[in-house]
């Protein structure tokens, strides 16, 4: 009987499996609901989902913030001037602590897809800085921007380098770069500020025979040429409502795989059973009937039903092939 990391590994491969696999998010308020009603873990230990997305123990420098609307939000940068970046306190890549959370997933779901979330240097950033700072730094502070990236990444790919010596199935980057208008920087801005940094880190991945994924939200089609060119082997979530799937599987099918693909917005929270029903099949049919697919999807809102949830996920199972 083929596992559930054997099954995602074959999904990135391009290779047809019994059926295919998936993994799903939630508002973090329904996560911790469905959690009380169905224990930690629930999206694997009730509804058997194949991919655990687990992470590495580091204290990146951030400033101040404040739970809102079911997530946490920046409010004030860890730095207001670059002059104050020589004060900031990095995390220790080589601590013992690092890895207790992935080595946790690992003895606990052995047959599970391990994902190692690895925060881009924009995700970290944005605790730093700020976003609407970023947008001027591009411009403004490119030696600084680059020369704290650097630090950034040096810890990220030191971390890398112990990760893939474990028995995880992906190392999976992740920097939001776009919004539903379309890229919030310019491909080459993307490929200098973020992409280069993330070579070493996907050279170390493939090395030890890992495969790399890639996320960001919103509508990331100019981009893809390039996460190609990479080395990046599946992208998530690849939003329905701002991607088009068939031209995506024309032009990357063999290349770029998808770890996605499911509508969080409309279709999941707010629709009837026969709308998920199709919504499901099309994905299957559009993206995955050849492989190349683990369904997922982004953060589900709060209100979206139960019997919802129940559809999806059975819809999900019943596409085999």
């Amino acid at each position: 009987m083929i596992t559930s990391k054997e099954r995602a590994i074959k999904q990135l491969n391009f290779e047809k499996t019994d059926r295919v696999p998936f993994n799903f998010w939630m508002d973090r308020r329904l996560m911790a609901d469905y959690d009380r009603r169905f224990g930690e873990d629930f999206r694997v230990t009730h509804y058997d989902a194949d991919v655990i997305e687990t992470f590495p123990l580091l204290a990146w420098p951030a400033g101040n913030g404040e739970e809102r609307d079911g997530s946490f939000w920046y409010t004030e940068p860890a730095i207001h001037d670059w002059d104050e970046a020589k004060n900031l306190k990095w995390p220790n890549p080589g601590d013992e602590k690092v890895l207790d959370h992935i080595l946790a997933n690992l003895r606990k779901y052995p047959d599970k897809a391990i994902f190692v979330n690895i925060p881009g240097p924009f995700t970290i950033l944005h605790g730093i800085r700020l976003m609407d700072n970023l947008f001027f730094d591009v411009y403004d502070n490119p030696d600084e921007l680059h020369s704290i990236i650097k630090k950034i990444m040096d810890i990220q790919n030191e971390v890398i380098k112990r990760v893939v010596t474990l028995p995880i199935t992906a190392v999976y980057f992740q920097d939001d770069l776009a919004s539903s208008g379309g890229l919030l920087f310019s491909p080459r801005m993307i490929e200098e500020f973020i992409l280069d940094y993330f070579k070493e880190g996907i050279a170390l991945a493939k090395k030890a025979m890992k495969h790399v994924v890639f996320h960001s939200d919103g509508q990331v089609t100019d981009i893809l040429d390039k996460l190609a060119e990479a080395g990046i082997d599946a992208v998530n979530p690849l939003q329905p409502e701002f991607n088009d799937f068939q031209s995506f599987k024309a032009k990357y099918n063999g290349r770029l795989g998808v770890y996605g693909g499911i509508d969080n917005t409309k279709i999941i929270p707010n629709g009837t059973k026969s709308d998920i029903e199709s919504h499901i099949a099309y994905i299957f049919e559009k993206l995955g009937s050849d492989g190349g697919l683990i369904m997922s999807s982004h953060d589900i809102p709060a209100h979206c039903p139960h019997e919802n949830v129940e559809a999806m996920v059975t819809c999900i199972k019943d596409c085999r092939y």
